[in-house]
């Protein structure tokens, strides 16, 4: 019998086999084990896809607007710019009292937009905003957490814009701060 060890091929009987295998093993064991121990997955959170595209080639997008409707001059101006093919997702989001994301990270950019109800909204260092009705705020490739403090369903609308092919979201451990949370 001959097994395969970090690629190359050793006989069961090897002393060099027995050896690797035992250095080995409990690595890679150990490194599973602690992986799932920094998953922090979500609590009371529901997600519903709304819409789901891929923008081929990417995005670039540069408009300035500086005339109001009423005549007056106001600048403002958006550029967005995505290089490579990228995923675009619409969805609704609902996070129950006493519901989180856990600490996360997306491979781009949310935004996201509180159609009712509140939520708190932690940084790395987890430092709180909370954001409230008809008020927007964003996601990236921080780590980051969502909670609901409040006692009624939060509800969301959010677009996630991320490479093609990547998970809209990547779990993460939780960062040294995370127990002022209440988030795991």
């Amino acid at each position: 019998m001959t097994i395969q060890v970090l690629g190359r091929r050793c006989s069961r009987r090897s002393g060099r086999s027995r050896w690797l295998l035992t250095l080995a093993v409990p690595f890679v064991v150990a490194l599973v084990l602690t992986a799932k121990a920094w998953a922090t997955p979500s609590y009371l959170l529901t997600l519903q896809t709304l819409a789901f595209g891929v923008a081929q080639d990417g995005i670039s997008e540069h408009m300035q607007v500086s005339t109001n409707p009423n005549g007056t001059v106001t600048p403002w101006q958006m550029q967005l710019q995505a290089q490579g093919d990228t995923d675009y997702h619409l969805a609704r989001l609902v996070v129950s009292p006493s519901g989180h994301s856990g600490w996360h990270s997306h491979a781009g950019l949310l935004i996201g937009v509180v159609q009712s109800g509140q939520i708190d909204f932690y940084d790395a260092l987890c430092r709180k905003h909370t954001v409230g009705p008809g008020e927007v705020y964003t996601e990236d490739d921080e780590v980051h957490a969502i909670a609901n403090t409040g006692t009624v369903d939060a509800e969301l609308y959010i677009t996630f814009l991320v490479k093609h092919g990547a998970p809209r979201r990547r779990d993460e451990p939780a960062p040294d701060c995370a127990s002022e949370t209440g988030i795991p």
